[in-house]
């Protein structure tokens, strides 16, 4: 039964249950503008944040505190704090904005002053009329929209950017279709719009906070952004896990662990290689991609939300004078110590070796170094075991850092240059793809780079220690180093190799199956797997099923795609909305209110858990199978090690000159 007082006072809807609180989803939201005022507490005592930003803490937290007692335990004082506290928030980005107009200073004395005046007189308006107070607040975001617009004809700049705006307006749509008299309004629902509204206000100050209260010259904090990229960057962890296994990261401890940094990375596998970068460098870089991408109205958010720089190239039809702010954006990036990452080979492909590296980087390199002293160009090379295979290895390589600022001081003295002096562009971008070739992977065809990829596997193998599998990070160093070697060895060992793969073909063996016994890291995984199966089966067995639509979606639709670089992008990008749907869809047809949440979640983790253990158990009974197939034919068997021998002796002597193999 509803409460007719409290739906006469609170008029948010949702009904009373006389538990806790009265109104427990409007109650429990409101924590949302306390948890905000107090991160903004902790950025000013970080120093990311001005002075200005302790008033409009105080001001969330107090309005956080009345509206959990508005919804929760409703009366006269209650409703006092919540108004007043709501009124001195309004009138602090109000303040701000109008004074914005006379300088950053004034701003901050307005809406400091502003603040402390709107709680006092608040107090004694509420006391009068308390409808007085919502209408003054709403009366105040009408000037906050004036004091925006003069201020962008003014050239300062937009402090409500276009997401922004759409989120603010979301927000304010959630309020309206949670007032009691909204045609929409359910009481007894779970889940209540103005319960919506309070998460979505709460955050749209901590975006406006992060936006015009930071500490450096631009003005922003930044901090909100980090969280994001923070956010991002295991995100992409979790999808190369998924997708791709935990990328063999060789040479670390050449990534520097703060910037500026502009990291430059091959390009031969689509979407999937920004995945990988991003996973490993554990967060999201500003990355640079090609303006086209934004013709499509559906990616715009997203990009947007990623911190995508956009950049205009004369091929895909753009202006290219664009660039002066994409440019900008770069530098700000940079010369707040970030990290930006591109590929300057422009296109992505399935090659054999590096494409023509653009100048794009070495400009931006030249342009950034001004600001930021201390850049570094750090190249990282991007290696696939397989583009098409689901959990295949990568490899990432990180090369040595190129300093600007030193190699500019070598190269013309003291001499300024700008981003516009060609030969000096020219020079960078060329110490750029050497430094890039140097990581990345570098044959003479697509063919041959995997015929001496599988040549070093097996080279790779017959050395591992024997409780570990070949890793792929060192079989592709070793292919690279027979890459290098003189075309007559070079042909000669991929012709034994070729006689030895047709042996094994011929008897229906793998390289691996010619092993003595099992490693004991190849064990391992599958008797967990085993383990799990056995104590949870029936969880394992249900997830797989609920999640075989998704996985015939993914096999198919990557079928169907013909380019071998596409396929990554498209098994990533499909696995990943089908999963989402999947774990949607169940939940909602399985449970209700937040209950279908964690049905959902409980979905994800099931089938996380089934992709590792099948994955693992597939890969174990096919070595089974290897294993007893080589004894069947011991004789044969042997031959062929007698062949296996040979040729890994070859591949020692042709590498033997270039040091003793991959660290």
């Amino acid at each position: 039964m509803i409460a007719p007082v409290l739906q006469t006072e609170v008029g948010d809807c949702e009904a009373a249950d006389g538990g806790l609180f009265e109104q427990d989803a409007n109650a429990w939201t409101s924590f949302a503008f306390v948890v905000v005022g107090l991160l903004l507490l902790e950025a000013l005592r970080r120093r990311r944040m001005r002075a200005v930003v302790a008033t409009l803490a105080v001001a969330m937290v107090a309005e956080g505190v009345g509206s959990v007692l508005f919804h929760g335990v409703p009366g006269d004082g209650a409703k006092l704090l919540h108004d007043v506290a709501l009124l001195a928030l309004v009138v602090h980005l109000a303040a701000w904005h109008v004074g914005r107009l006379r300088g950053r200073a004034a701003a901050d004395r307005a809406a400091t002053v502003g603040t402390v005046a709107a709680a006092m007189l608040g107090t004694a308006v509420h006391l009068v009329t308390a409808e007085l107070v919502s209408n003054v607040a709403f009366a105040l975001v009408a000037v906050i929209v004036g004091a925006e617009v003069v201020a962008r004809r003014r050239g300062l700049g937009a402090v409500w950017t276009n997401g922004l705006l759409v989120l603010s307006a979301i927000a304010i749509g959630t309020w309206l279709l949670g007032r009691t008299d909204s045609p929409t309004c359910d009481p007894a629902a779970l889940t209540q719009p103005h319960a919506v509204w309070h998460l979505l206000s709460a955050f749209v100050v901590l975006a406006w906070a992060d936006a015009t209260a930071g500490t450096d010259p631009t003005g922003r904090a930044g901090w909100l952004r980090d969280g994001v990229d923070l956010a991002l960057g295991r995100l992409a962890g979790v999808l190369t896990f998924a997708f791709h296994r935990r990328p063999e990261l060789l040479g670390a401890d050449r990534l520097p662990s703060r910037g500026p940094v502009l990291i430059v990375a091959n390009h031969g596998n689509g979407f999937v290689d920004p995945v990988i970068v991003a996973a490993v460098l554990g967060r999201l870089p500003r990355f640079i991609a090609k303006a086209a991408l934004w013709k499509v109205p559906p990616a715009r958010p997203l990009l947007a939300f990623a911190g995508v720089i956009p950049v205009y190239r004369r091929s895909d039809g753009d202006d290219v004078t664009s660039n002066r702010s994409s440019f900008a954006a770069v530098h700000d990036a940079l010369a707040g110590g970030g990290t930006v990452a591109i590929f300057p080979e422009g296109t992505t492909g399935d090659r054999a070796a590096l494409d023509r590296v653009r100048t794009g980087a070495a400009r931006m390199a030249i342009g950034a170094v001004v600001d930021a002293p201390e850049l570094l160009v750090v190249p990282i090379g991007l290696a696939f075991e397989s583009r098409v295979e689901t959990r295949s290895a990568v490899a990432v390589v990180v090369g040595d850092p190129v300093p600007v600022s030193s190699w500019l001081r070598e190269t013309v003295g003291d001499v300024e240059v700008d981003e516009d002096d060609r030969a000096v562009v020219q020079a960078l971008t060329e110490r750029i793809r050497v430094a890039l070739t140097s990581v990345s992977p570098e044959f003479a065809s697509v063919d041959e780079r995997e015929l001496l990829r599988a040549t070093a596997e097996v080279e790779v193998r017959e050395a591992a220690p024997a409780n570990r599998d070949p890793s792929f990070g060192r079989v592709e160093l070793r292919a690279r180093q027979l890459a290098a070697a003189p075309e007559p060895a070079r042909r000669a060992i991929i012709d034994r190799y070729r006689s030895y793969a047709t042996r094994l073909s011929l008897l229906g063996l793998r390289d691996a199956d010619l092993e003595d016994g099992v490693r004991a890291r190849q064990a391992a995984p599958a008797l967990a797997a085993l383990i799990v199966v056995a104590v949870a089966g029936s969880l394992v067995i249900a997830t797989t099923v609920v999640h075989l639509p998704a996985a015939l979606l993914v096999v198919a639709t990557t079928g169907w795609v013909r380019s071998t670089a596409t396929k990554g992008t498209v098994r990533l990008l499909v696995g990943a909305a089908a999963g989402l749907s999947t774990w949607i869809i169940v939940g909602v047809v399985v449970a209700d209110g937040w209950a279908a949440v964690a049905v959902g979640a409980g979905v994800a983790v099931g089938g996380a858990i089934a992709l590792v253990v099948w994955s693992t158990l597939v890969r174990a009974v096919g070595r089974l199978i290897g294993r007893a197939r080589a004894r069947g034919r011991q004789q044969l068997a042997d031959r062929a090690r007698a062949e296996r021998a040979e040729l890994v002796g070859a591949v020692r002597a042709a590498t033997a000159a270039q040091g003793d193999g991959p660290e």
